[in-house]
């Protein structure tokens, strides 16, 4: 969930890596994970998703 947060900050996944105190691969697993869980095209739509659940 945290890296879903920071995602919809905008954050990279360097900076996401670093504020978490996690390697940047982590991170991009964890993204990877999340686009294909939410079936979400990008990391836009994925922050979309997070800022705005209730829209299809």
């Amino acid at each position: 969930m945290d890296v879903l947060l920071l995602l919809a900050e905008g954050l990279t996944n360097r900076q996401i890596a670093a504020r978490l105190y996690l390697s940047p691969r982590t991170v991009e697993k964890h993204v990877e994970r999340l686009l294909a869980k939410t079936d979400s095209p990008n990391r836009v739509a994925l922050a979309a998703r997070a800022a705005f659940p209730n829209l299809s």
